[in-house]
């Protein structure tokens, strides 16, 4: 039985190399993905525009996946390689001084791979080494950040089949892994994503799973500023997600718990019978924990704060236009119905109210004889010399922060030359290099705030900051802390910073990213960890009952003591 047993062995042995071993479905297609997207941006013949890459995904994606043994996957690997034509022989190019080098992409996966043959893994490294080294008609670096116009939109496809759904899993894929400045801070494997996803992208059945999916896997980048997108007004991604009604109030989420802030000042709100200050147990009978664990998959976010900003946006939306609730009113805990209303139209009627727009009835506002509040959102062209003359005749100017400063509004960096004694520089920056994929350059900001000047503002500065802080909200915080002895009073801010850049993926949806980095001068990130704070303030859901600004207290606390 025992030399029974050794043959047949022997035999199997000897008949591996002539059928090959199995690869599952999954990894035939993450293998494929990687290769694909490896000679995209690498083979000189593709970067200049001659091959419609896309098809060749399309067109041999069916066969990677009936290639159901190493010996056939690998001749399908190498019939795509070959359809290429071959790398014309480059001398190594000349990499760039001052590179950040945490998202490095080497070729180690091609090394090590347990699936390649010796051809092919010799047929990539031929490729690394004759690398492309002029541009790519499929990314261009535009302002800093990536622009991916070359790609095509495929906007009229609806719900995609399964070949266009895993072509556009691979193009962001492929995106993300050489050129997102923050792949590092992601927090697990890139590798680990995409093996994660595949199968999700492979079995979805319909254009809400499709939606879900793509958002699920923007939130695995731990981005704020990775989210999905329609071109479309009339697509409300948000509505087939979380559903098309939401309740007339505004809640915060403090500690796990919902509570209610704010009441719409419509007939619905009037008449739903909440209060400010009410705690929501329970959404149609499910526990408020599980409501929250149920949508926080597809909530993006750079930060457990921010994520909780943004879910509280959705949090009370739904499908139908009655909503029952479990409400805890002090010690009194009672049931209500509430009649919910179109969550589209409410939220085009009351964004501000809806992500707690912190603003005033004009930009600046006194707060006794020598306090000036400032809204940084509401500095414009049209007030900049009427707030520059409330600063001079102030002794302290606070900064509320907690809006949206919109990207075009620079005006507010033009009072630095009235605040700053000398020129400053903000930041560093890291911009991705598409020649050299994976790699990025630093490069400081070389356009100085302020001015050298005898006449700067003396007085006590004071900037406020929370999870509403994002983006252009948080560069201008690092903006306003380039004055001497300036305080930053607040919670951690949003962790998004830099451009937000757009990935189209078919039917005219898009998925962004944040698409250069954002550093102090002292090179200390940004991302996800958000603006240094001086000061920190842990906000309470009493304050919320209460309706008191807790940062905004202790600023005024920090300028009388000081």
């Amino acid at each position: 039985m025992r030399k029974i047993l050794i043959t047949v062995f022997f035999l199997v042995s000897i008949s591996l190399p002539v059928i090959g071993q199995t690869i599952s479905t999954s990894a035939r297609i993450e293998t494929f993905i990687k290769v694909w997207g490896f000679l995209k941006y690498y083979h000189p013949l593709i970067a200049n525009g001659n091959i419609d890459w896309d098809s060749v995904f399309i067109q041999n994606i069916q066969g990677i996946i009936d290639a159901k043994n190493t010996n056939r996957f690998n001749d399908k690997i190498l019939d795509v390689i070959h359809s290429v034509g071959k790398a014309p022989k480059r001398k190594d190019q000349k990499i760039p001084g001052s590179l950040f080098l945490k998202n490095a992409v080497n070729t180690d996966w091609i090394k090590k791979s347990g699936v390649f043959n010796e051809e092919v893994k010799m047929q990539l490294q031929y490729v690394y080494n004759n690398r492309n080294q002029d541009s790519n008609r499929y990314i261009k670096s535009v302002y800093s950040t990536c622009d991916f116009s070359g790609e095509k939109k495929y906007d009229s496809i609806g719900f995609p089949d399964v070949k266009y759904r895993l072509l556009f899993l691979s193009r962001f894929w492929n995106i993300i892994n050489y050129f997102a400045p923050y792949k590092y801070l992601i927090g697990e494997s890139w590798d680990n994503v995409l093996l994660r996803f595949t199968p999700k992208f492979l079995n979805v059945t319909d254009t809400v799973s499709y939606y879900k999916t793509w958002m699920e896997l923007a939130k695995s980048l731990h981005d704020g500023h990775s989210q999905l997108t329609s071109n479309n007004p009339n697509v409300m991604i948000h509505d087939f997600v979380f559903g098309k009604y939401t309740v007339p109030f505004y809640c915060q989420i403090i500690n796990g718990m919902v509570i209610v802030r704010k009441i719409s000042d419509d007939s619905l709100g009037k008449k739903a019978g909440i209060k400010r200050g009410d705690i929501i147990l329970k959404i149609d009978n499910t526990p408020i924990e599980k409501q929250i664990q149920l949508k926080r998959k597809y909530i993006s976010a750079s930060n457990n704060l921010s994520e909780n900003h943004y879910l509280s946006w959705y949090i009370l939306y739904g499908e139908t236009p009655i909503v029952h609730l479990i409400v805890k009113r002090g010690n009194r805990i009672f049931t209500t119905s509430v009649e919910r209303t179109s969550s589209s139209e409410n939220f085009q009627k009351n964004w501000r109210d809806i992500i707690n727009y912190s603003s005033g009835n004009s930009v600046c506002k006194k707060l006794g004889d020598s306090v000036l509040l400032i809204y940084a959102a509401q500095i414009w062209k049209g007030n900049y010399d009427s707030v520059t003359s409330s600063i001079k005749q102030s002794k302290a100017v606070i900064f509320d922060v907690r809006n949206y400063v919109s990207g075009e509004n620079y005006t507010i960096y033009n009072l630095l030359d009235i605040l700053l004694d000398e020129a400053k520089t903000i930041n560093y920056s890291t911009i991705a290099l598409p020649t050299f994929p994976g790699l990025f350059k630093w490069e400081i900001n070389r356009n100085k705030i302020g001015h050298l000047s005898d006449s700067a503002f003396k007085g006590k500065v004071i900037i406020l900051c929370d999870e509403r802080t994002q983006s252009q909200g948080e560069y201008t915080c690092m903006a306003l802390q380039t004055i001497p002895n300036s305080i930053t009073i607040g919670t951690q801010t949003a962790g998004a910073d830099g451009s937000q850049t757009l990935i189209p993926i078919g039917g005219g949806l898009n998925i962004s990213y944040s698409g250069y980095g954002v550093y102090y001068p002292d090179k200390t990130q940004t991302q996800r960890t958000g603006i240094k704070i001086d000061i920190p303030v842990t906000k309470t859901i009493e304050a919320v009952k209460s309706n008191k600004d807790e940062i905004l207290e202790r600023a005024l606390q920090y300028i009388r003591n000081n």
